[in-house]
């Protein structure tokens, strides 16, 4: 029996780079605590192919978070970030509340499905009175 059963094969492959793009490179790696060049060079690449997924395929399922901060003295807008919410009930997979300040609070919602239904819920909130800033972040989804 085979001891690579499960195991993917690995191609060795060399890239060329200028000394500038490859130390700035290597800073990153030291930054980001990344053990060594190659799991650097794969997690970029993967990166940069969900990128391209994201931007071309309007209609695949992703999974990922939105993460806003809003005022909740707000007139109505936990009333209406509640309705958005329940509006895209077949979206969320769970909520996240915490509050930062007396007037302030933090949410974030977990949502899987089609990329422009998301895009939608994360744009109907975001442009909500009140919501002062936040941030969709998407994963396409095998």
């Amino acid at each position: 029996m085979s001891n690579n059963v499960g195991k993917e094969a690995v191609t060795r492959t060399g890239i060329s780079l200028d000394q500038a793009l490859l130390s700035e490179f290597d800073t990153w790696l030291i930054e980001k605590n990344f053990p060594n060049r190659s799991e650097g060079i794969r997690y970029l690449i993967r990166e940069k192919l969900d990128q391209e997924v994201l931007l071309t395929t309007p209609d695949f399922i992703v999974v990922g978070s939105l993460t806003y901060v809003f005022d909740h003295h707000t007139f109505d807008c936990t009333l209406k970030l509640i309705e958005i919410q329940h509006n895209f009930e077949d979206l969320i997979i769970s909520t996240m509340h915490a509050h930062i300040t007396h007037k302030l609070c933090l949410e974030t919602i977990f949502l899987r499905g089609q990329q422009q239904s998301v895009k939608k819920l994360a744009n109907s909130i975001l442009a909500l009175k009140g919501v002062l800033k936040g941030q969709l972040y998407l994963i396409p989804s095998d």
